[in-house]
């Protein structure tokens, strides 16, 4: 198997920008997208991402598209294509019927019902494989193979915080830190994620709606879930009790006393003195098909998570704003720096949005992919 050329790059490079403003759409399938290319010209015959809530799948859309067009053209894939009967037939046989004699993949499969053997499959029928191995593609896909490969979603975690290390003032709600753009991207990770979790506490303090507020995406909004804690939850929290179209779940422990409507799911599992476990709480999500996961935490949450060594993404808004007296730290200890640092989790990327800063942390399992 050789490896990809230029050419290759620049389709998958392509075709990972058309897949990412459908992340979050596509259900407990991951958000595959395939472009069909004529390799002589170098010209798009047709494209296809992964419909809403996850069919069909992105290559039987494209080889639909093409057509007769498709015969003697390189299939350009996010992701190695399905091997198995589900709902929808094997998108591999899918591509052997459609005359094409070059695939192109991004990333291979890590889901055991294809893992390796739709490559195999398609080179027994005479068509040439590339595994390009793309990096942009291992990013698109790393809540699929963090489901598979884990047992959890894919965690990334958004926290705000002043000039001055705070995320609040002290028996406050939400105190507004970042300014229009930085929430226009957060609104816009949580249309790209399956469900946005946050802790009791922030529930009942902030009273959030965690919907997507962007225009033309307010039905982007995720699934909701409130991890709580040994004193429980009740339909004194509005986010409980407020009538809503948007899903609500809640995560407790076995015996924690949860008070919700049966519009409300309620996930219970294992934990210690009243909190359920946080690795466990991820498993059950990832049982639900979650697999990009969105936290907005406060500072208890984020302390657990990093050190339960559970987040894979750490998303960083540093406003401007000073908070001053009262402020409620961001991080309890040793600074946040050092806490993510000693959580493996590393910078590897920052931009301007506005007034305020992002700045990316990612785990280094992650980046040495």
């Amino acid at each position: 198997m050789s490896g990809p050329s230029p050419e290759d790059i620049r389709w998958l490079d392509a075709a990972v920008r058309y897949a990412l403003p459908y992340l979050g759409t596509t259900a407990d399938n991951p958000t595959v997208a395939a472009l069909v290319v004529d390799p002589v010209n170098q010209t798009l015959i047709s494209r296809a991402v992964t419909a809403k809530g996850g069919r069909p799948h992105a290559e039987s859309q494209a080889l639909e598209a093409a057509g007769f067009e498709a015969s003697g053209r390189t299939l350009y894939v996010t992701l190695e294509p399905c091997h198995h009967w589900g709902r929808t037939p094997p998108c591999v046989d899918a591509v052997i019927r459609s005359g094409v004699l070059r695939v192109v993949i991004g990333t291979g499969d890590p889901d055991p019902r294809t893992a390796g053997e739709s490559i195999r499959r398609l080179e027994s029928a005479g068509i040439e494989v590339i595994l390009a191995d793309h990096a942009p593609s291992r990013a698109l896909h790393a809540g699929h193979a963090m489901r598979h490969g884990a047992g959890r979603p894919f965690v990334t975690v958004k926290l705000a915080v002043s000039a001055d290390g705070m995320i609040g003032r002290k028996g406050q709600g939400n105190v507004a830190i970042t300014g229009e753009a930085a929430r226009d991207w957060s609104h816009l990770q949580r249309a790209r994620s399956e469900a946005i979790l946050i802790g009791a506490s922030t529930a009942r303090l902030d009273d959030p709606q965690l919907t997507v507020r962007l225009p033309g995406l307010e039905n982007r909004s995720p699934l909701r879930v409130i991890l709580v804690g040994a004193k429980g939850i009740d339909r004194k929290v509005n986010l409980v009790d407020r009538f809503s179209t948007h899903r609500l779940a809640i995560i407790a422990e076995t015996d924690s006393p949860v008070d919700a409507p049966p519009s409300v799911e309620v996930i219970r599992v294992e934990g210690k003195k009243g909190r359920p476990d946080l690795a466990l709480a991820l498993t059950a999500l990832a049982g639900k098909g979650i697999q990009n996961l969105l936290v907005e935490p406060g500072a208890r949450l984020t302390a657990a998570l990093l050190d339960a060594g559970l987040i894979d993404r750490f998303a960083l808004l540093t406003s401007p704003v000073t908070i001053g007296k009262g402020g409620l730290p961001a991080s309890s200890g040793d600074p946040l720096a050092d806490r993510l640092e000693a959580a493996g989790l590393v910078e590897t990327d920052r931009q301007q949005l506005g007034d305020d800063l992002l700045t990316i942390f990612e785990r280094r399992s992650t980046i040495s992919q």
